[in-house]
C-alpha cells in the first residue's frame, strides 16, 4: 500500500467530504446492498443487472461499462480497493478538477471494461472497482514521477520508491498476469481490466498534459477538488512577495488557476515560480 507524508496521510473527512470519500461510501453501500440481497436469494438477478457481461451489453445493458466497479467479490476485494482510493484517489482528487476526477474514473471503468471483454469470452462477468484504482494510481505516478513516497510492502515493511518505479513494476506484474493467469484461465483476477485502468490514467494524463479540458460535470453542491475549506479558517502563513511584483502578479495567476483546474494543470515553468515564491513565506 502507498501512502505520501504531503497527500495520503490526510484524516478521513477531515475537511468535508470530497468525490473519492463519496466514491468510499458508494462502495460501502452497495456491499452492504449487495449483501442483503444474498441473504434473501436475490443476488443473482442484481448481479447480471448491474455486471459486465457479453450477455448483458447484448441485452442492452449498456450501462454495465460503469455500474459494474460498484460491485465486489467479498470483503477482501472491497478493502483492497477501499485502501486504493482512500490513499490514492483521494491524492488525485487534491490535484485535479472535481469535474476530472469524475472523467478520470468513469474512462478507467470503461476502458478497463472493454479490455477486459476484448481479452476474455464465454459467460463470465466482471465486478469491482480495481480498474479505477489502476487509473487513479497510473495518472498519481505519472503526475509527479520523481518524488519519493513510502511503500508499505505486505503493509508491513516501510520501503521508500519513487512512483514511476512502482508504475513500472505494477504494469510489469499486470502484463505477467495477464500472459501466465488470465489468457490461460489460470486464475480470477482481471488483469486486462487493471491494465485498461491503467491506460485511461496515462491518457488523462497526456491530454491534460496538452491542455486538453473535459466537458464540465454540474454538481448541485460546488466541490473543489482541494477539499473544501473550513468557512471560518484563517491561514498561518502569509506571503511576502514585494520584493517582485512581477513574481507577486505570476503567483496570483497560478493559484487563480490551481482554483480554476487543478493543480495538474500547471506547467512545470509554474511549479517552479511557485517553489521559487516559497522562499517568501513567512510564518505568521
Amino acid at each position: 500500500m502507498l501512502y505520501d507524508r504531503k497527500y495520503m496521510r490526510r484524516p478521513l473527512f477531515q475537511d468535508g467530504l470530497c468525490l473519492a470519500d463519496k466514491l468510499i461510501i458508494l462502495l460501502l453501500v452497495s456491499f452492504v446492498f449487495q449483501s442483503l440481497l444474498t441473504l434473501f436469494g436475490f443476488e443473482n438477478s442484481f448481479i447480471n443487472f448491474v455486471s459486465l457481461s457479453r450477455d448483458g451489453l447484448g441485452s442492452g445493458y449498456l450501462w454495465t461499462l460503469i455500474s459494474y466497479s460498484i460491485l465486489h467479490e467479498g470483503p477482501l476485494h472491497l478493502v483492497f480497493n477501499l485502501l486504493g482510493i482512500h490513499f490514492i484517489g483521494r491524492a488525485v482528487n487534491r490535484d485535479v478538477q472535481s469535474s476530472d476526477f469524475v472523467w478520470l474514473s468513469a474512462v478507467s471503468a470503461i476502458l478497463g471494461g472493454i479490455f477486459w471483454l476484448l481479452l476474455n469470452s464465454g459467460a463470465s462477468s466482471l465486478i469491482g472497482a480495481s480498474a479505477v484504482v489502476s487509473g487513479y494510481l497510473a495518472y498519481f505516478c505519472l503526475q509527479r514521477p520523481n518524488e519519493p513516497i513510502n511503500f508499505l510492502l505486505f503493509f508491513v515493511l516501510p520501503l521508500s520508491l519513487k512512483p514511476k518505479v512502482i508504475l513500472y513494476g505494477v504494469v510489469g506484474l499486470e502484463i505477467y498476469g495477464l500472459i501466465f493467469s488470465e489468457l490461460s484461465h489460470a486464475g480470477g483476477i482481471a488483469h486486462s481490466a487493471h491494465l485498461g485502468g491503467i491506460s485511461a490514467g496515462f491518457a488523462f494524463f497526456m491530454l491534460q498534459k496538452n491542455n486538453f479540458s473535459f466537458p464540465a460535470v454540474r454538481f448541485r453542491a460546488k466541490a473543489n477538488s482541494n477539499f473544501t475549506k473550513k468557512k471560518n479558517y484563517k491561514p498561518d502563513f502569509r506571503v511576502n512577495l514585494s520584493k517582485d511584483q512581477h513574481i507577486h502578479e505570476e503567483v496570483d495567476r497560478i493559484l487563480d488557476k490551481i482554483n480554476a483546474k487543478g493543480f495538474g494543470s500547471l506547467t512545470n515553468s509554474e511549479k517552479q515560480l511557485l517553489d521559487k515564491a516559497k522562499s517568501f513565506i513567512q510564518k505568521d
